[in-house]
């Protein structure tokens, strides 16, 4: 069974990047592994992408739940590498 990751964006006052176009590089890229969904829908994880340094979004819903936050593209890597290393 895939893993659910739920995404919470940031209020997008300032991006420095898509947003958006990342988290569908992100859907590509985990197909098979990961199910990529609104946080609203229970979740395994949550995977903040935040648009710049400031990481505005607000996550205090997500008591109990790991967060790993993006506060720019280049970090989506890192993601992928940390969700194989410590989720499957």
């Amino acid at each position: 069974m895939a893993i659910r990751i739920g995404v919470k964006y940031c209020g997008g006052c300032n991006p420095t990047y898509d947003r958006v176009q990342l988290v569908e590089i992100l859907k590509k890229k985990l197909s098979g592994l990961a199910e990529v969904v609104s946080a609203d829908n229970g979740v395994d994880l949550v995977l903040a992408i935040q648009g710049c340094e400031i990481a505005c979004a607000d996550l205090s819903a997500f008591q109990g739940i790991h967060v790993f936050s993006i506060i720019d593209a280049d970090q989506a890597e890192s993601f992928i590498k940390w969700l194989k290393q410590n989720c499957f």
